[in-house]
């Protein structure tokens, strides 16, 4: 007898799921959101969404990432959560500008990304940048 048989059916598990593995039940609920959004586009979308690797984010749900998580936090907090800062030059905007506004470097042919240069540098309570020293400011 020649029965057909039945392809068996095998659960392959989400990022999330990796990610409650990884972390327990303590995992943060920016975590939750970072692999909610890989299991619905995919690790190589969400990455270039966020504008880190797909490594880093491999290694951020699987709870072996080396580097300043807290940075990664903010990124997901503001691109996927809504967090929002008050700029002092831009206004209100989402956490994750701001971050990539940090990272720019300054324009000098262009006034507000030199404003915004300037104003992360100089005691921005939202910027993660050291103040400039008082003598650079000079060599600006």
């Amino acid at each position: 007898m020649n029965a057909k048989s039945t392809p068996e059916l095998i659960y392959e598990p989400t990022m999330l799921d990796k990610a409650q593995a990884a972390w327990g039940p303590d995992m943060p609920e920016w975590i939750r959101e970072l692999a909610g959004l890989a299991s619905r586009s995919s690790l190589n979308a969400a990455a270039k969404r966020l504008g880190y690797s797909p490594a880093t984010l491999s290694q951020t749900l699987a709870n072996k990432y080396p580097g300043d998580l807290e940075k990664l936090a903010a990124t997901v907090r503001g691109a996927l959560m809504g967090e929002t800062v008050v700029c002092p030059v831009l206004g209100t905007i989402g956490r994750d500008a701001c971050l990539a506004w940090q990272s720019k470097p300054r324009a000098v042919t262009n006034a507000v990304r030199t404003r915004v240069f300037r104003a992360c540098r100089s005691g921005c309570p939202n910027s993660r940048l050291k103040p400039a020293h008082p003598e650079a400011r000079h060599a600006e």
